[in-house]
């Protein structure tokens, strides 16, 4: 993940978890994860890089992974405040991903230089 930024922490099914804000590396989308521990291996990404297959998404947008062991942490990731779902879907496979925006300007990680805006 590019240029990460703690944004706060969520309590979730699994524990409470820090939640982790920055950029794929590949497309330069947002990257959402939620850590439980120290270790990075001890957590899990909520985002899912669309943006790389040709999800149009705005620079303060991203894809989320819904389905799965992330199921039970979006209601309590959206009732943080942080993060909003636009209505908007992307397929992916036999499911489709939610977009959800950003909503602190200040929260939202600057674009890598060179990556296209959608």
């Amino acid at each position: 993940m590019l240029q990460p930024q703690i944004l706060g922490t969520v309590s979730t099914p699994y524990g409470d978890a820090r939640i982790v804000i920055g950029r794929y590396p590949k497309g330069g989308a947002i990257a959402v994860q939620l850590l439980l521990g120290d270790d990075p291996d001890d957590g899990w990404t909520l985002s899912t890089n669309l943006a790389s297959y040709g999800a149009r998404v705005a620079t303060d947008e991203f894809t989320v992974k819904s389905w799965s062991k992330n199921e039970p942490v979006i209601e309590p990731m959206l009732a943080t405040g942080l993060f909003e779902d636009t209505g908007r879907r992307c397929p992916s496979g036999f499911v489709e991903a939610p977009v959800w925006r950003v909503k602190d300007p200040a929260h939202v990680p600057p674009v890598p230089a060179g990556v296209a805006h959608a």
